[in-house]
């Protein structure tokens, strides 16, 4: 990672610490950073954000809005990273273990 990504990571980083995690976080919420690459953040919901019918709304008028506000064009796309968490492989894995016992 450059310097400039580096530098760009702890800026995003605070925005979401201090702005947009506490919104998800009063709802049932949370937000990860998966990365920052060619000035693209990717987050991935987690809680109630990541199964919620509403989260592209909330990715856009709170997570991008709140983002673009802070970071305007240090940013260039915000990608709403839906992958399966790290949480649910390990349960995955940890029930499929016990079922071959």
């Amino acid at each position: 990672m450059s310097k400039n990504e580096d530098l760009l990571t702890e800026k995003v980083t605070q925005v979401i610490n201090e702005k947009i995690r506490p919104a998800l976080q009063a709802h049932g919420g949370n937000i990860v950073l998966v990365e920052v690459k060619n000035r693209d953040v990717k987050v991935r919901f987690s809680g109630a954000c990541c199964s919620c019918p509403s989260a592209q709304n909330t990715m856009d008028d709170i997570v991008t809005e709140t983002l673009r506000q802070e970071l305007g064009d240090e940013i260039g796309r915000v990608i709403l990273w839906n992958t399966v968490s790290d949480e649910l492989i390990d349960f995955a894995r940890d029930f499929l273990r016990s079922k071959q016992k």
